[in-house]
């Protein structure tokens, strides 16, 4: 689409204020103990799950920008509204020219990215990963350098076919919740990340104490898990911007469609009717054969003389009332 890492390195440049939006932020701060969230583990944007200008909800409210309301109301409604913000202090003044359309899907695109960027979701005493310095194979690099730097150009990615399969296989699920939903879903995943990252870091001592020595020497073992935590993350990172990308479309077509005063439902809703329409086809497979044969069973004691279904549960004089 362009090149991402540039623009957003010449946007936070200069704009150094929407830097905020690529971390996640929240008061109190979640620990791995507790779980990404406030105390009731709800991720919302109302400051206590996550603070209203930081990734997630900034994420929310670019997403926002193009989504349709009518399509959004074919899926079901939310348990745990995300509570977008109807503003991000981080935009509030910037000039209008990067308030565009243009600019607003750059955002998603990359925010996406940093979502799928663990350190991203905790501050706490390690600042994302910049105050821990790793050693590796002699050279040293800060925690999030190591994941946000070195990685990406040591590890090589699966193939394209290896890719699509897996792209396959996994839309079918995302496409049963929203896009903000799913930001949530995911959110939560690389925070789980994170908490195994810095856990296997850290030393018991023998008070009961657990901290994370500075300079830590990496290990080939750990080394490996750290390579298919990050493959997992950039993988998934890559497949679920193709799939918000894809769903970004089918918004625009509907918008358009309403405009020309044309009805248009979701393609995924097709799948899910699709999907819905097999369970009630699989019950009645099941339902009606057993429900005819009831009915012969019952005709079968009605001509031999016995007492029919309604005889039994009405009796003969209720009947002759009626």
């Amino acid at each position: 689409i362009f090149e991402v890492s540039g623009w957003e390195l010449a946007a936070t440049g200069k704009f150094p204020q929407t830097k905020a939006m690529h971390w996640h932020r929240q008061s109190p701060e979640w620990t791995c103990s507790g779980g990404l969230g406030d105390g009731h583990k709800h991720v919302q944007c109302d400051g206590h799950g996550a603070e209203q200008g930081s990734l997630l909800c900034a994420l929310g409210y670019f997403f926002d920008h193009f989504a349709h309301d009518e399509l959004l109301r074919e899926y079901p409604t939310p348990k745990e509204p995300l509570l977008v913000p109807q503003e991000l202090s981080p935009l509030r003044d910037l000039p209008s020219d990067v308030l565009d359309s243009a600019h607003y899907l750059r955002w998603l695109v990359v925010l996406l990215g940093d979502l799928h960027q663990p350190l991203h979701w905790l501050q706490g005493l390690h600042d994302y990963g910049r105050n821990i310095r790793v050693v590796w194979q002699g050279e040293r690099y800060t925690l999030l350098d190591f994941f946000e730097e070195f990685l990406p150009k040591r590890v090589a990615l699966p193939g394209a076919s290896t890719l699509e399969k897996q792209f396959n296989e996994k839309a079918m699920n995302w496409g049963y919740l929203t896009p903000p939903e799913l930001f949530r879903v995911w959110a939560r995943e690389s925070a789980g990340t994170a908490c195994k990252i810095y856990a296997a870091m850290e030393v018991n001592h023998a008070d009961g104490a657990r901290n994370i020595t500075s300079p830590f020497t990496l290990s080939e073992e750990l080394y490996q898990e750290w390579v298919s935590l990050w493959t997992l993350s950039a993988t998934n990172a890559g497949m679920r911007l193709a799939f918000v990308l894809e769903d970004l479309l089918e918004h625009r077509r509907h918008k358009e469609a309403r405009k020309e005063g044309r009805g248009r439902m979701h393609a995924r809703a097709r799948a899910r009717w699709y999907n819905n329409f097999l369970t009630n086809a699989g019950l009645a497979a099941l339902v009606v054969p057993t429900l005819l044969l009831f009915l012969r069973w019952h005709l079968g004691t009605n001509a031999r003389g016995g007492r029919g279904l309604v005889q039994s549960l009405f009796g003969k004089d209720s009947l002759e009332k009626c």
